[in-house]
């Protein structure tokens, strides 16, 4: 999903304030939650012009 570039729109946003910290891959995206210890998480990739995945993250009772 990213090819480690920051894109125009990046860019914008970092500008207008917003502070990003890490850009992720769908792979590293993944470890990321699993390394917090979330168990149960399913992904939902969007496609488009600034394609994104969305982590569904299920509570356990």
């Amino acid at each position: 999903m990213t090819n480690g570039k920051q894109g125009p729109i990046v860019k914008l946003l970092e500008r207008s304030g917003a502070g990003f910290k890490r850009q992720f891959d769908f792979t590293s995206y993944k470890k990321f939650f699993e390394e917090a210890g979330y168990k149960d998480v399913s992904y939902r990739i969007v496609e488009g012009r600034m394609p994104c995945t969305i982590a569904v993250i299920k509570k356990v009772n």
